[in-house]
């Protein structure tokens, strides 16, 4: 991918992302494949890790094709995801979304 292009990827994911409606779940793969980037869910995942701390971008609400948290379960990452999505009142068994309106 050329530097262009990974520029408009990276623009097109994070737009996405930020309008995503509060009661809506994503995939990393829907997320590639609404950003015109089809094939892309690993860079979508590595975009998400590299967004920093702070971020106000719902990242936690992307999650994998098997509606999973993709962390580790019990790891430091996969508890601040679980715990940012409960917030919102998201349930998660073990680390898979229960309720999701998009994705159920």
């Amino acid at each position: 991918m050329t530097n262009q292009a990974m520029t408009q990827f990276k623009s097109q994911v994070l737009l996405i992302l930020y309008e995503l409606p509060a009661e809506q779940c994503i995939t990393y793969g829907e997320l590639a494949k609404q950003s015109g980037f089809p094939g892309y869910a690993r860079q979508v995942g590595q975009l998400m890790k590299s967004l920093p701390k702070e971020t106000t971008l719902p990242w936690h609400r992307v999650v994998n094709a098997q509606r999973k948290i993709s962390f580790a379960e019990n790891t430091e990452a996969y508890i601040r995801q679980k715990n940012a999505l409960e917030e919102e009142g998201w349930l998660i068994i073990g680390n898979k979304l229960v309720t999701c309106n998009e994705l159920s």
